[in-house]
């Protein structure tokens, strides 16, 4: 296999540097914003070539409360196809990305502590994810989401629009995948953009059945509290095929 060539390298670096500058700027930042951790644990079972099963579990650790503040859990089902907009220069661990159009649909239970007062949301999920190939092994994704949610009882519908560049490249038997996203959220009951979050991060697939992923995100949030989120994610990733 192919080594990381030196622009690779060089992206790397400016990840991990972005990742310490933001880190810099969560510890100064003013009393409305929120630092958290995010674990979190996905299932992902092959069905076919084209499709599979997807289960995730996830909490919020707050810096401020010292404990999980929420929990959510969900389950998916993925469907891909249509050849890619240009040829991969690389075999993917993942194979949904060698292809041109993701569908998933599914449900997302978010359940809070008993003792913060606040409501459990249901959430039925759809999202569709566009990509395209690009010179150098780097991959363009675009994820179109709809979530329509209820909290007790009350509609929380909201569109999620995100923009992903990530770069993955073979490294000895481990496969590497940095990456950039940008995401906008608009709330139906409010009738405008309410939310804007961009994240830095890398998956490290060290087997094809297990992967390692971290990230930092910064989550800009209008007329809500807390107004800005720090947040430090880790994801550990099983394929069973």
């Amino acid at each position: 296999m192919k080594s990381p060539n030196r622009p690779c390298l060089f992206l790397i670096a400016s990840m991990l540097f972005m990742v310490q500058a933001f880190t810099a700027v969560a510890a100064a930042q003013p009393s409305g914003g929120s630092n958290e951790f995010w674990p979190e644990f996905d299932f992902f079972i092959q069905l076919n070539q084209d499709s599979r099963i997807f289960a995730m579990y996830t909490a919020t650790k707050s810096a401020d409360l010292g404990a999980y503040a929420n929990g959510q859990a969900g389950v998916y089902y993925d469907y891909w196809m249509a050849r890619p907009l240009g040829k991969p220069l690389i075999g993917y661990f993942d194979p949904s990305r060698s292809k041109a159009l993701m569908l998933r649909v599914g449900y997302l239970l978010n359940r809070p502590k008993s003792n913060s007062g606040n409501a459990t949301e249901h959430t039925v999920t759809a999202e569709v994810t566009s990509r395209a190939q690009l010179p150098a092994n780097l991959l363009l994704s675009m994820r179109n989401r709809v979530d329509l949610g209820w909290v007790a009882g009350d509609p929380n519908h909201r569109y999620r629009n995100q923009l992903k560049l990530a770069w993955t490249f073979d490294a000895g038997r481990f496969q590497f995948a940095p990456y950039a996203h940008a995401e906008v959220f608009y709330d139906f009951k409010e009738g405008h953009w309410t939310r804007f979050r961009y994240a830095a991060g890398a998956e490290w697939y060290i087997t094809k059945w297990f992967v390692l992923e971290g990230y930092y995100l910064r989550e800009n949030t209008w007329g809500q509290v807390p107004q800005f989120v720090n947040g430090l994610g880790t994801v550990l990733q099983f394929h069973l095929r």
